[in-house]
C-alpha cells in the first residue's frame, strides 16, 4: 500500500472517531436533559415559551426558596404534598438552580421567570386584592369605608365631621399583619401612618360570641378570569370573650384576629353538634340564619357577589402586571396557566345578615392549630389543590401533558351551530365556541377550564358565574361586549356547555 493511501486511511479513521465522540456527547447531553439531570436553565429562562422535557419521576415541590420558614409550617405542607405524590427539594436560589421542579410554593412571588410547566402559588400583582390598605381604600359594595393616614387625612376629617351619624365607630388596623383596635377619633394622631376603617357595630352573634367566616377562594386564571369558592366548609373564628355592645375596652370581645381566638370546637353548643350530628360548619351557620327567619342563600349570594365584584374590578391590573413581566413576543396562554392563588376571604355578618368583607388573605394558614383542625385543614388543602390541577400534574407530568389527554371534541359541544354552513367562515354569532374557529391558544385556555371543572370536587365556580340551562339559552351575548375577547369566549363556552349538559351550569 502506498504511503499516500495509508495517510488517507488514517485521516478517515480520525474523522470517524471525532464524529463518534460528538455523537456520543450530544446523545448523553440530550438524555440528561430529558431525565432532568440538566435543566434547560439559561436558554429557556430567556425563552420561557419553550418547554423542556420533564423527568417521569415524582414531581418536585420547592417551598419558599432561599427563605427561612417555620419548621411546623413546612412539615405540615410536606405531609400534604407527599400525599399528592410530590417530592420536596431545598433550592436556595431558583435562578441558579439546576433542579427540575414542578411547583413553587412561596410566601412572596419569585421574580424570576420560570418554565411553562411550573406552577406558582401567587399571581404577580395579587397585592391589589391581598393588601389590606389597597383593598379597603379602593372599597366596594361590601367593604366598610377606610382611609390610609396621613395621605387621606383631609378626606377622613370630612367624613367624620360631615356625617349625619355621629355614633359611627372606627378601628385602627395594622397594614402588614394582625392588629385591630377600636379607637377614639378625637385622640388619634392623624399624622401617623395607620389604616382607619369603619367598624361594624351590630355583628350577628352565636351564643353571645362575635365571629368571622373565612371563605376559601382559588383564583386559577386572569384574562380569562376563572375563580372558585370552597362551598363545603368555612373557617369560623370566634372571639374569646362574649360580645358587649358599645363596650370596647376588652379587645377579646370584638377582635377575632388575635392568637387566642376560639375555634368552632371551643363553642360548647357548636362543638356538641359537630360531634353528635357531624354537621359541617357552614350548615351550622345556616341553621342559625334560619332561626332569624332569613333564607341562608341570601348570605351565600352576597358572598359570591362580593368575591366576584372584587375580582372583576381588579382583573385588569393583575393582567397588566403579569403582561409587564413577559416580553410581548413571548406572551401566550401557557404562561398564564402557570399561576394560581389560594386565598381566605374573611367576612363579618351583621344582625341584619348583611355581609361585610374585612380582608382577603393571600397566604392562608394551612397549618392546623390542634388535632381537631387537621381534617379541616387537609380538606381545604386537597380541594384547593385539585382545582388548581396540582394533583393532575402528579398524574400526567405537566399541565401541558394533562391537556393533551383532553380531546378537542371534549370542549366542542355546540354541535348544531358548529356544523352548520353559517360557521364555515367563523364570523357569525355563536361560532366562537367551535373548535375549528379557535386559535390553539384559545383551545388550550378552554382545556384548562375543562380540567379545572372536572377536578373541582367541593369547589364551586364563582366566575364565570353559575347559571341555569334556561338562562344560558336566553342569554344576550351583547351584555359581554365590554369584556376582553378571552373572557367573552370563556363565558360563551360555559353557557354552551351548560345548554348541552346541566353538570356544567354551576
Amino acid at each position: 500500500m502506498k504511503p499516500t493511501h495509508i495517510l488517507k486511511l488514517v485521516i478517515c479513521i480520525e474523522l470517524l472517531l471525532c464524529a463518534t465522540i460528538v455523537f456520543l456527547f450530544l446523545s448523553t447531553y440530550i438524555s440528561m436533559v430529558s431525565v432532568g439531570r440538566i435543566s434547560c436553565d439559561a436558554a429557556t429562562r430567556k425563552s420561557v415559551h419553550i418547554e423542556c422535557k420533564k423527568p417521569s419521576t415524582m414531581p418536585v415541590v420547592v417551598i419558599d426558596p432561599g427563605q427561612k420558614v417555620p419548621v411546623k409550617y413546612v412539615t405540615h405542607l410536606l405531609k400534604i404534598f407527599n400525599r399528592l405524590g410530590y417530592r420536596h427539594e431545598h433550592v436556595p436560589n431558583i435562578k441558579k438552580s439546576n433542579t427540575v421542579f414542578d411547583l413553587v410554593w412561596t410566601q412572596g412571588y419569585p421574580r424570576q421567570l420560570l418554565l411553562t410547566y411550573h406552577k406558582i402559588n401567587h399571581f404577580p400583582g395579587i397585592g391589589w386584592i391581598g393588601a389590606k390598605a389597597i383593598l379597603s381604600r379602593e372599597g366596594g359594595k361590601y367593604i366598610p369605608q377606610a382611609f390610609l393616614l396621613p395621605e387621606d387625612r383631609d378626606k377622613f376629617l370630612t367624613e367624620v365631621h360631615n356625617t349625619t351619624n355621629t355614633n359611627r365607630t372606627w378601628v385602627r388596623k395594622n397594614t402588614n399583619h394582625r392588629g385591630v383596635q377600636v379607637v377614639d377619633t378625637k385622640a388619634l394622631n392623624l399624622d401617623s401612618k395607620m389604616l382607619i376603617q369603619e367598624y361594624v357595630p351590630n355583628p350577628f352573634l352565636i351564643d353571645g360570641y362575635k365571629f368571622n367566616m373565612g371563605v376559601y377562594v382559588v383564583l386559577t386564571s386572569i384574562n380569562p378570569l376563572r375563580a372558585y369558592i370552597l362551598e363545603s366548609t368555612l373557617g369560623v373564628r370566634f372571639c374569646s370573650g362574649k360580645y358587649k355592645h358599645g363596650n370596647y375596652t376588652d379587645i377579646t370581645t370584638y377582635n377575632t384576629d388575635i392568637d387566642d381566638h376560639k375555634s368552632a370546637h371551643e363553642i360548647p353548643k357548636i362543638d356538641e353538634m359537630l360531634k353528635r350530628f357531624a354537621y359541617k360548619r357552614n350548615k351550622l351557620l345556616e341553621l342559625r340564619f334560619q332561626e332569624t327567619g332569613v333564607n341562608p342563600s341570601y348570605v351565600k349570594e352576597q358572598i359570591y357577589e362580593a368575591v366576584r365584584d372584587i375580582l372583576i374590578t381588579r382583573e385588569a391590573r393583575l393582567d397588566e402586571k403579569l403582561a409587564s413581566l413577559i416580553p410581548k413576543d413571548r406572551r401566550n396562554l401557557k404562561l398564564y396557566g402557570m399561576f394560581f392563588e389560594i386565598m381566605r376571604w374573611d367576612f363579618l355578618i351583621d344582625e341584619n345578615l348583611r355581609v361585610h368583607l374585612i380582608e382577603a388573605n393571600m397566604s392562608p394558614d394551612l397549618v392546623p392549630m390542634n388535632e381537631k383542625m387537621i381534617v379541616f385543614k387537609q380538606h381545604v388543602a386537597f380541594n384547593c389543590f385539585n382545582v388548581a390541577l396540582l394533583n393532575d400534574v402528579k398524574k400526567h407530568g405537566s399541565v401541558s401533558s394533562l391537556l393533551r389527554s383532553i380531546r378537542d371534541s371534549d370542549i366542542n359541544d355546540h354541535i348544531s351551530i358548529c356544523v352548520s354552513s353559517k360557521c364555515n367562515g367563523c364570523n357569525e354569532e355563536g361560532c366562537s365556541v367551535c373548535t375549528h374557529c379557535m386559535s390553539r391558544d384559545a383551545i388550550y385556555m378552554l382545556k384548562l377550564a375543562y380540567a379545572e371543572h372536572i377536578n373541582r370536587q367541593n369547589m364551586r365556580r364563582v366566575y364565570p358565574e353559575e347559571t341555569t340551562m334556561e338562562a344560558a339559552m336566553s342569554y344576550n351575548a351583547e351584555e359581554d361586549s365590554h369584556m376582553s375577547p378571552n373572557n367573552r369566549l370563556t363565558r360563551a363556552w360555559f353557557r354552551a356547555k351548560c345548554v348541552a349538559d346541566p353538570y356544567w351550569c354551576s
